[in-house]
């Protein structure tokens, strides 16, 4: 076949590796949600092929396409069910360390605001995932949200008491005057909902969130920090640790995570750059 013919193919490839790399951007690389994704293209692609081979994709029979189709599930497959690693904080110097040294699966961001740390806290404190259209969009693909609930307002039903600090979707814990944490407990069969099993508590306090020990659930910790920067601009950070009760509740919630990281990542991010704009913008 002529050279030509492929050149389609390699404007592809070349377009879907631009593109993942710009998704690095908004969601860092983590390689079971990455390989998991990528399986899934490869096994629609397959499929497609079955029907009518893309010679352009270099797949030039359908036994070609078996293959690709075969090759995607089964990355797909082993990107799910791969082992979940337990990391240990890197840090020290953030309340949450100390609050969830040990995790399973985490998320940071930050964004740098040319703003002061009490302006930037005055947007977080306005501003919810519902008052963001693509952010409530990805809610939505996730399957977490509906009309009137979404996986904060678990958060946003903490008891907190007045040392805390309230947004539209969450209930912080004020736990140092430049970092503020929410806690939340869900359950780790997150694709059924865990029905065999109570509704997660409401946490009224670090110490009843901390020493809570029931299998079947898993432990939430997001964090946002406010650090100054020349008195003229702040670094605004969030991070999320996750961390199940046992072993087997952090492999039974590894297949939700892998499946929604790329969103999630996306929704956080999308988050800060929101409170970066309207923190930016004249008083």
């Amino acid at each position: 076949m002529e050279m030509q013919l492929f050149i389609p193919g390699l404007i592809c490839i070349i377009l879907a590796l631009v593109i993942m790399f710009r998704m690095m951007h908004y969601a860092r690389f983590y390689a079971p949600s990455y390989f998991f994704w990528m399986g899934i293209i490869l096994t629609v692609v397959g499929i497609v092929s079955l029907i009518h081979p893309l010679t352009f994709l270099f797949i030039l029979n359908r036994y070609i396409a078996v293959y690709v189709m075969l090759s995607g599930l089964l990355l797909s497959i082993v990107s799910l069910l791969s082992p979940v690693k337990v990391e240990h904080t890197p840090t020290t110097d953030q309340e949450i360390d100390a609050l969830m040294p040990d995790y399973s699966f985490n998320e940071y961001h930050e964004v740098r605001i040319k703003a002061s740390p009490e302006r930037a806290r005055q947007i977080l404190q306005v501003t919810g995932v519902k008052d963001i259209p693509a952010a409530r969009a990805l809610m939505k693909i996730r399957g977490i949200a509906d009309e009137d609930v979404d996986m904060s307002d678990r958060a946003a039903n903490n008891k907190g008491g007045s040392d805390c600090f309230s947004t539209p979707d969450f209930n912080f814990f004020v736990v140092a005057p430049n970092e503020y944490i929410t806690v939340m407990i869900i359950k780790s069969a997150m694709f059924t909902n865990g029905s065999g099993r109570p509704a997660p508590p409401e946490i009224a306090s670090l110490e009843e969130f901390k020493s809570f020990n029931t299998p079947g659930y898993v432990k939430v910790a997001v964090n946002f920090r406010f650090i100054s920067v020349n008195n003229e601009e702040t670094l605004l950070t969030t991070e999320t640790r996750v961390q199940g009760i046992i072993a087997c509740d952090s492999s039974v919630f590894a297949r939700y995570w892998r499946i929604i990281y790329p969103g999630s990542a996306i929704i956080r991010r999308v988050l800060l750059d929101t409170i970066k704009k309207r923190a930016q913008l004249p008083v």
